[in-house]
């Protein structure tokens, strides 16, 4: 969302600054004619992070108050990831003058949702449900400083606003964008019969229930299909340790971290994306899936299940239960015809969600506030 909204905010003539701890320049490129401001030390997934906090917040306001000396009624704050949205809050308070919009990708799920929480492995969870309260009280706290705040679905619109208690005209949906000159389809040969799950691995995702669907599979007699799982976390041993318990180590391939241009191929060669997290806030994934004419498989539930709606862009299911899973599975790869409309309305669906569309809604949510 920074790097997509950010280069195309550029293009339009908007100076863009982005204070962060890091700037690396093979993820954020350097042709993107953002300006990095860099604050050094700890990532805030270390625990020197947390210790220094005031000390952060204190280097990215003294950044900001120096970005927009002499015209801070003229600027921006558009904070949006936790932490970020925390600094933000903490810079209002040093320049209350500045106009502010924090784009809240979700609730911090760690502080917010007990599935997520219940979800991290011991002692992460023991430590997220100790700490939950004084956490909730300061987020709440910190967050009741934005005047507009923008969500990236209805789903996280009401979501937040069942958080925060913020009435209906502060809350926008400006729903996330794909880059559709890269996200695209290939042709049916170049398919295989192959399922794909892009997600953080944590027992929040499910992921083990499209494991266990490749044994039903298995058990119906396909001797073909493959799960491709990308992405890393805490529960990728026990993915891994369940994949040779079943039996699948030649049908369970798992990639790590990709890269955008291999991340692509393999949704090209999919038959299928899997998303079996249960309300999921948007689904990125399922986008850039729709876009390389890709169906998504997900649950009728939260961003997926607004994104797909009832078109046949993919198929939503109730519950993440392996059987249904491996059901719909075997229906899209079984049934050539199935596959063409589901891939062809997911390639119409996925042409709705453009990040020039995206930066129509920031410029416009951005004017308003002047």
């Amino acid at each position: 969302m920074v790097l997509e909204t950010g280069k195309r905010l550029v293009e339009r003539g908007h100076n863009v600054d982005c204070v962060c701890i890091r700037a690396d320049a093979s993820i954020v490129g350097i042709e993107s004619g953002i300006a990095f401001h860099e604050i050094g030390g700890p990532l805030s997934s270390q625990l020197a992070f947390w210790l220094g906090f005031r000390r952060g917040c204190s280097r990215v306001a003294e950044v900001v108050r120096r970005l927009v000396a002499g015209s801070p009624t003229e600027c921006v704050l558009f904070p949006q990831v936790f932490p970020a949205n925390w600094w933000g809050s903490y810079v209002l308070q040093k320049l209350p003058e500045l106009r502010a919009v924090w784009y809240c990708q979700e609730p911090s799920a760690f502080i917010h949702s007990k599935a997520w929480i219940n979800a991290l492995p011991w002692p992460k969870n023991w430590i997220a449900k100790g700490l939950n309260p004084i956490l909730a009280r300061w987020d709440l706290r910190a967050c009741s400083h934005f005047e507009k705040v923008l969500v990236n679905s209805e789903y996280s619109r009401q979501y937040s606003r069942r958080i925060y208690g913020y009435d209906e005209t502060r809350c926008e949906v400006v729903y996330l964008g794909i880059d559709r000159r890269r996200f695209l389809p290939a042709a049916r040969n170049e398919r295989d019969a192959s399922v794909l799950c892009v997600a953080k691995l944590t027992e929040f995702k499910n992921i083990d229930r499209v494991i266990a669907a490749m044994r039903c599979l298995r058990e119906r007699g396909d001797k073909v299909t493959k799960l491709h799982v990308v992405g890393t976390g805490d529960a990728f041993p026990s993915l891994v340790q369940q994949t040779r318990r079943l039996g699948l180590d030649d049908r369970v391939v798992f990639h790590g971290r990709l890269e955008d241009d291999n991340l692509i191929r393999l949704l090209q060669r999919a038959s299928a994306l899997c998303l079996m997290s249960v309300d999921e806030p948007f689904g990125l994934v399922a986008i850039e899936a729709m876009a390389c004419g890709t169906p998504v498989i997900a649950i009728n539930s939260g961003g997926p299940a607004e994104i797909i709606g009832n078109t046949e862009a993919g198929v939503l299911l109730d519950r993440p239960e392996p059987t249904l899973i491996a059901e719909a599975i075997s229906n899209l790869l079984s049934n050539n015809s199935e596959f063409e409309t589901r891939s062809h309305v997911a390639l119409a669906r996925a042409a709705d969600f453009d990040w020039e569309r995206t930066v129509d809604r920031l410029e416009s949510v951005f004017r308003s506030m002047e």
